[in-house]
């Protein structure tokens, strides 16, 4: 898959998509891979959350004694005589501590200056050796010299210390020590950990109309470099000098984009038109790509059998009107609309008969006779898709 969406730094090839928007989750445009690296990271902070929950673990009690000897994780410094993984632990140490959240303990055994139990930062980062000194605490001091009667008791000479002293005023000190990730009490997850390793991306509005649950891989994965707008249509070829001509090869005579291909072109417009029919929609007021992708965010997104229905005749269209264009272009075989049409029916209605269980409605009832299903589809059945759109009060729009 890489090798065909991506020519990587040394192809020779453009690339459909770049491997950045590939490795996104799908809500935010990509195919949700992950990178290797990012799982390498998150796979490290598992390793340092074994450490300092004190996993029942062979390698854990290994570290303790061969690398920490009794010091505190925080405070280990890097040596060039480390092994390449710990080096690559100390390096994720700041990235696990803004997600760990502590809870103190009356007789807590955290360290005051070296773990980052405020504010997800060590305090020596902060106020510096000289406010330590100046404390009068040495430097592997635990909390509990600050906590007097489950109180706060800070030094009030150090004048770095007393904004600390205000903020913890409000923190709870519990009975005991405990550690949590992302939140009080919080177990480590790998899709958190992985997910703090990534910017934040917003999501992209048409991500419910390429996947959900039902759709055709084949279609969806088509449908996805469609709306990125990444098929190498004859425009893009003709602009990298690769091709002389950029007409449409339904010819047309128009030059062929994407925007031409979905559906301005007299012959996948004939299809469309059709498969809008079969849902018993009006026929739009533009028929170019942009216009699809309005009317498919307006009217396709939601829970009900007739927005399934628009959502896989969208996919489905789009699917083989490309491959029709391919099957013209490097088969030199010529279909008629009717028989596209037909492979988009028997793909979507089968589909729908293996997947879906709905009630019988007029309106349910009205499209299931448009597209031929099977009237197996109106018996309730448990599993995958029961109810989807048969229930009448159910969610989606109209």
């Amino acid at each position: 898959m890489r090798g065909f969406l991506w020519a990587g730094a040394r192809g020779r090839k453009p690339s459909k998509v770049s491997w950045d928007k590939v490795c996104k989750p799908k809500v935010e445009g990509g195919l949700g891979l992950r990178r290797i690296v990012d799982c390498n990271k998150a796979a490290v902070m598992r390793l340092i959350w074994d450490i300092l929950t004190d996993r029942l673990s062979l390698w854990v009690k290994w570290c303790k004694e061969e690398i920490l000897k009794g010091s505190s994780f925080w405070q280990l410094q890097w040596k060039q005589s480390l092994s390449v993984m710990w080096k690559h632990i100390l390096k994720s140490r700041s990235s696990v501590a803004a997600n760990l959240v502590y809870s103190i303990g009356c007789n807590s055994t955290w360290s005051l200056w070296n773990d980052p139990w405020f504010q997800n930062c060590p305090l020596f980062e902060r106020i510096g050796n000289r406010a330590i000194y100046n404390s009068g605490l040495p430097r592997d001091t635990t909390l509990s010299e600050v906590i007097q009667d489950s109180r706060w008791n800070w030094p009030a000479h150090v004048w770095q210390l007393r904004d600390i002293a205000a903020a913890c005023s409000d923190s709870q000190i519990g009975q005991r020590d405990a550690i949590g990730w992302r939140r009080e009490g919080g177990v480590f997850s790998f899709k958190l950990a992985w997910e703090s390793t990534r910017a934040d991306v917003p999501t992209v509005p048409w991500g419910k109309i390429v996947w959900f649950s039902g759709a055709i891989p084949r279609h969806a994965f088509c449908l996805w470099l469609t709306f990125h707008k990444a098929h190498f249509t004859r425009d893009k070829l003709h602009r990298l000098g690769i091709i002389q001509s950029n007409l449409c090869p339904f010819g047309c005579g128009q030059q062929e984009s994407v925007d031409h291909l979905f559906f301005q072109c007299p012959f996948t417009k004939n299809i469309w038109s059709e498969v809008l029919r079969l849902n018993n929609c009006p026929s739009p007021a533009a028929w170019n790509w942009e216009n699809t992708v309005a009317w498919a965010l307006d009217h396709s997104i939601g829970n009900r059998f007739h927005l399934w229905m628009r959502r896989s005749g969208l996919a489905a269209s789009v699917y083989h009107c490309w491959r029709e264009r391919n099957n013209i272009i490097f088969r030199q075989s010529v279909a008629s609309p009717s028989v596209v049409l037909a492979h988009i029916t028997s793909d979507v209605a089968r589909k729908a008969a293996m997947c879906l269980s709905i009630t019988d409605t007029p309106n349910n009832r009205s499209i299931v006779d448009n597209w031929e299903i099977e009237e197996s589809i109106f018996r309730p059945r448990p599993g995958f898709g029961a109810g989807l759109g048969g229930a009448p009060n159910g969610s989606g729009r109209r």
